[in-house]
Order: structure tokens, then C-alpha cells, then sequence
């Protein structure tokens, strides 16, 4: 299966993406937070097998060029967007987002329903996480988080996660494409099990909603059970295909 390179220059900056398979409607790929096309490495070989699929590099991670920082939502669908443009891969979209990667899919889907035709999230950050934490740590702890997330330098791609999260937060709607949650094995941690716990409220996202979980407690479930990823977007592949059938 052939792989093509895609080297496009996005809002004064190049972006590199993998582009594979063939058809009428493309899945693309989105890393968690410091993530690459790399981490895809298990799924896309498999899904160009049956959709056309690209995966990229995000601003000043792998191949990409650095961009202008803090960063937001806005500014990453931003190049994504003119990324897809760029490599001719008109809409609609079907988007699977790892990880932080939730929060801009969800803020893409609001902004742009006419260019999404469904939707992956995998052990997708909840934007609600946060505040839940703050109820079970410590003042101490909490008082850290809090001085963590509010603050870009200290994550990996400068992302400014609060007004992020209040991007989301502004615009919110419910959706008829076909959505799947991906969960991890829910384990003994107080922690985890908030965040987990959590990804059911992505289900109220749309009507055609539903949730599967994964059988290990690993947060990169596309490396640790890429069968459940790779078949959870052969679904809505077919079910955008089929336009109609619920999950």
C-alpha cells in the first residue's frame, strides 16, 4: 500500500503528513498531547486497507515546523484544516482523536458540523476533569494541578489548556454522525477511575453514540488493542457509507 508524504506550508509554518489508502471519505488520525504520526503506526496501515487515512505531525512535533505560542483549539483545527486543503482532501471528515486530541475534535465538530461525518475518541480528555480532580487532592495537590494546567510551558506543545477548554465549552452541540468512545480498563486508581468515569459524557454528544472498553489500563490504546481502534473506524466508516444506520 503506497504512503504518500505531505509537506504543506499552514499559517506560516510546514506541517508534514502520511497519506494512504483510497475513498470517498477520509479518516484522519490526531495524536494525544506530544504525540506524532508515529503513534499510528499500528492503525493506519490497516485502515488505508479500507478507507483513504492521513495522520500528520502537529506544529514543532516530529517533521512539523514550529509555530507562534501558546497555542489553542483554534490555532491547531487551524492548520489542520488548511492541511487537509492542502493535500486535496475535501470534506466531510471522519476524526479520531487520542487523548487532549478530544478536546480540539470536539471543538472542530462545533465550529464546523458540515465538514465532520463522524467521530473516534479515544480515552479522550474530558474538559470537566480538572475540577473533579481538584474534589479528591489534597489543597496542596490541587493548588500544583492548577498551577500545571494553567500555565503552556508546561506541556509539551505549549497548549494553553484553559482557554482551550473554554473554546469547547463555548459552542457546544449535539450531533446525528456516528460516534464511538474508547475507554481504558477502568483500574483500582482513584485518578483514573474520575477520568474514565467521565467519557460517558461523550456519549450525549450525539444520537448515534456508543462506548467500548478496552480490556487493558493503558492510555494508548491504539498500541495496546489497535484491533479495537482499527474496527471501531471500519465501523463508522460504513456507517457514513451507509448514511443512515445507527450504531
Amino acid at each position: 500500500m503506497t504512503t504518500l508524504e505531505i509537506h504543506a506550508v499552514v499559517n506560516g509554518h510546514r506541517l508534514f503528513g502520511l497519506l494512504s489508502g483510497e475513498g470517498a471519505t477520509s479518516v484522519v488520525l490526531d495524536a494525544g498531547l506530544g504525540g506524532t504520526s508515529e503513534d499510528w503506526a499500528k492503525v493506519q496501515p490497516e485502515v488505508a486497507k479500507f478507507s483513504r487515512c492521513i495522520s500528520y505531525d502537529r506544529a514543532g512535533l516530529g517533521h512539523s515546523e514550529k509555530a507562534s505560542i501558546p497555542r489553542t483549539c483554534e490555532d491547531i483545527i487551524s492548520d489542520l484544516r488548511n492541511l487537509l486543503m492542502a493535500a486535496a482532501l475535501p470534506a466531510p471528515y471522519i476524526l479520531v482523536a487520542h487523548s487532549w486530541s478530544g478536546i480540539n475534535a470536539r471543538w472542530y465538530a462545533n465550529q464546523y458540523p458540515e465538514e465532520i461525518a463522524g467521530m473516534i475518541l479515544i480515552d479522550a480528555v474530558h474538559e470537566n476533569k480538572y475540577e473533579q480532580f481538584e474534589k479528591v487532592l489534597s489543597e496542596e495537590r490541587a493548588a500544583r494541578m492548577w498551577a500545571s494546567v494553567k500555565d503552556p510551558s508546561k506541556n509539551d506543545e505549549a497548549i494553553d489548556r484553559i482557554a482551550s477548554i473554554q473554546q469547547v465549552r463555548n459552542n457546544p452541540r449535539v450531533f446525528d454522525f456516528p460516534l464511538i468512545v474508547i475507554t481504558r480498563a477502568t483500574d483500582t486508581d482513584e485518578m483514573n477511575s474520575i477520568e474514565t468515569s467521565l467519557q460517558a459524557e461523550f456519549l450525549k454528544s450525539s444520537s448515534r453514540s456508543r462506548q467500548y472498553f478496552s480490556k487493558y489500563d493503558d492510555h494508548y490504546i491504539q498500541n495496546s488493542e489497535p484491533e479495537l481502534v482499527i474496527d471501531s473506524i471500519r465501523q463508522v466508516v460504513e456507517l457514513v457509507k451507509a448514511k443512515g444506520t445507527s450504531p
